[in-house]
C-alpha cells in the first residue's frame, strides 16, 4: 500500500509539472502570434486571400477579376487594408497580423515576406475605394502584391 501511495505520488508530481510547462509552452506561442486575437484572425484571412490569388495566377498566368474565387479573394485584400489602416500604429495589431499571414499562407508566405506583404497592402491605394462594383480597377494593385511572392 505504501509503495501505491509513493507511485501516485510520483505521478501526480509529473503531471503537475508537464502542466506548468504547457502552460509556459502556450505563453510562448500566444507571445509569439501577438496578443490580438482579431488581427491574427484577420492576418489569416489575408494570408489564405493571398495564398487563393497566387494560386490562380501561376496557373493562368493572368488575374481574372471576373473568377468569383478572385473576386472574393481581393475583397478580403480590402478588408485587409481597411483594418491596417484602421489600426495603423498599432505594434501589437501589425504583430499579431503578420502572424496571422504566416499561419494563413501555406508556407509561401514566411516571416521573411510578411511585413513586405503587408507594407505592400498598407500602401496600395488602389484598394482604398476598391469595391464589389469596380473591383476590376484592383488588378494592378492586387498584381504588384503578388509580385513578393514571385
Amino acid at each position: 500500500m505504501k509503495k501505491l501511495g509513493i507511485i501516485m505520488m510520483c505521478v501526480a508530481a509529473v503531471l503537475f509539472a508537464s502542466c506548468g510547462s504547457t502552460t509556459s509552452t502556450s505563453r510562448a506561442v500566444s507571445n509569439a502570434l501577438g496578443s490580438n486575437t482579431a488581427a491574427t484572425a484577420n492576418g489569416t484571412a489575408c494570408g489564405q486571400a493571398i495564398i487563393g490569388l497566387y494560386n490562380n495566377y501561376k496557373a493562368t498566368k493572368k488575374l481574372d477579376m471576373t473568377n468569383a474565387s478572385n473576386i472574393t479573394n481581393t475583397l478580403a485584400l480590402v478588408t485587409a487594408y481597411t483594418q491596417l489602416k484602421n489600426n495603423k500604429g498599432n505594434k501589437d495589431y501589425r504583430k499579431s497580423f503578420v502572424s496571422g499571414m504566416v499561419l494563413g499562407g501555406s508556407g509561401i508566405i514566411t516571416n521573411n515576406n510578411a511585413y513586405s506583404l503587408v507594407n505592400q497592402i498598407e500602401n496600395a491605394a488602389g484598394l482604398s475605394t476598391t469595391t464589389r462594383n469596380n473591383i476590376s480597377t484592383a488588378a494592378s494593385t492586387v498584381s504588384s502584391i503578388l509580385s513578393i511572392l514571385q
